[in-house]
């Protein structure tokens, strides 16, 4: 019988969630998810990861669908003090390796490494077991160095299947790790997958972690920087610019929440959003509200085709209570639903805006817009197909969400469509209704292209893309081949 985990509080920090959880509780929720055997995933995110976030919507999802986000950097807990949200401990990825290692022997865990180098891979695995006598490497594999979306996620997915491991431990550096592990986790069978970095050239001595005093004294970064210079030093400058003016933003905007205009009139009228949940905070939402259980998560409805969060009445949004909408957002999507956020009066509205939140949970300023934005995540609807016989264009508009997920009945769609108008020569596609892509989409569009290419005169285009949809599609550097301009 598996005992119920504790649902640990979420802090939102430069527009991260991180879990409050010790290093004890964080092997303890690894245990019950391979007890439940249901694939899942954790992330050790640092500065460079909020940095990373806040221009990329598609790792910023991934940390918001993470099992649990771990704080992997000392000046993060320095921020949560600061913002009254305090962490109560840094669970680095490099220090969480040595006790997994233990914990796993000691349960009989099975771990399998994925990336880095062979040499790395033989050496850290002889280290860890001698170090951790009766620790069960279940296998190992470097894949040949490639983009993500060349890599071989199949036979990758074939050896892990094989290994049949309880604990992946993916070295490929973040963001790649993160979206590698988003893309392919649910096909997996593992029930934890953990994106580690450099971690495993730590443990096979390729280099050495700073003394304790460095590490907890924010310092960390000099020691690694003095290591890895030509690497290291422009991420570390446009880390340090990010962080500073990311924590004055947040401080700034939690502050002027006392001075600004009073709630709106909260909403009374339910019966319009019947097919809805609906859910009203009002006053404080902050950390003593949510301890004290003034602010409580509802069982949601299945049934239900979405969450209405009315945020009209808040007066104070607080680290912690932005981490209570996270933990609402999870479980309207995990009941196949959408968390819309209804009303938010002006400092709610402002601190949403600086963490880019909305970027992923839509806001609604009216009854008009909530109907909207929630009927437009039916996933059961994928949009429709129109043929112009003069120029001979298909034009799909896409709607919901591109993902791993949602990636196979899309590719069916489009090549029985496609194959159902053999005298068309241009796909277009509007992706203005998408409300997020991960980088299976942008493999799906890959796929589109390359299947229209192949008609003679044969092309496809993007003719829009929503805000989401563009920035995955600009990072990835694939914009000029739709027909985008280069840079968003």
């Amino acid at each position: 019988m598996i005992t119920p985990r504790q649902d640990p509080r979420i802090v939102m920090l430069l527009g991260v969630p991180f879990h409050d959880v010790t290093m004890a509780e964080t092997l303890d929720y690894l245990d019950h998810l391979i007890a439940e055997r249901k694939p899942a995933y954790f992330a050790t995110a640092n500065v460079d990861f909020a940095a990373q976030a806040s221009r990329d919507v598609e790792l910023q999802r991934i940390l918001f669908d993470a099992e649990l986000v771990l704080c992997d950097g000392t000046p993060l807990l320095w921020v949560s003090r600061w913002l009254d949200a305090p962490l109560r401990e840094r669970v680095a990825g490099s220090d969480l390796l040595p006790h997994l290692f233990e914990h796993a022997a000691q349960k009989g865990h099975r771990i399998f490494f994925l990336g880095a180098t062979d040499e790395v891979l033989m050496e850290a695995t002889a280290r860890a077991q001698a170090n951790h006598p009766g620790l069960i490497i279940a296998g190992s594999y470097a894949p040949p160095f490639s983009k993500l979306l060349e890599m071989d996620d199949t036979e990758i997915t074939r050896r892990l299947r094989e290994a049949h491991p309880d604990i992946l431990l993916v070295a490929f550096g973040c963001p790649k790790q993160e979206k590698w592990i988003y893309r392919n986790y649910q096909n997996t069978g593992v029930p934890c997958a953990i994106g580690i970095g450099a971690s495993l050239d730590f443990i096979a001595g390729k280099f050495k972690r700073a003394p304790v005093w460095m590490r907890r004294t924010g310092l960390e970064w000099i020691f690694r920087l003095l290591q890895e210079p030509r690497r290291l030093f422009n991420r570390y400058v446009l880390d340090l610019g990010f962080f500073a003016l990311a924590v004055a933003k947040q401080k700034r905007s939690q502050k002027l929440q006392h001075s600004s205009a009073g709630p709106l009139q909260p909403s009374t009228d339910e019966t319009e959003f019947k097919s809805f949940s609906y859910i009203s905070w009002s006053g404080r939402v902050d950390a003593h509200a949510v301890a004290s259980g003034v602010i409580s998560l509802p069982i949601l409805d299945s049934a239900k085709a979405g969450v209405l969060l009315d945020l009209s009445a808040v007066t104070f949004l607080d680290s912690t209570g932005l981490g209570s909408i996270i933990k609402l957002y999870k479980a309207s999507e995990a009941s196949g639903g959408r968390l819309v956020i209804f009303r938010p009066s002006p400092g709610v509205l402002q601190v949403l805006q600086v963490l880019k939140i909305d970027r992923l949970i839509p806001l609604a300023k009216d009854r008009a817009e909530a109907r909207k934005v929630l009927d437009m995540h039916d996933h059961s609807q994928p949009g429709e197909f129109h043929y112009e016989i003069g120029d001979r264009s298909l034009l799909w508009n896409v709607s919901g969400n591109i993902t791993a997920q949602t990636v196979p009945t899309l590719l069916g769609l489009i090549l029985e469509e496609w194959a159902f108008v053999p005298e068309a020569i241009t796909l277009l596609l509007d992706l203005s209704q998408v409300s997020f892509m991960d980088s299976s989409g942008l493999g799906f569009l890959l796929k589109c292209l390359k299947m229209a290419g192949k008609r003679p005169g044969g092309s496809c285009h993007i003719v829009q893309a929503s805000p989401n949809v563009l920035n995955v599609i600009q990072l990835a550097r694939l914009g000029p081949h739709f027909g985008l301009e280069a840079s968003a």
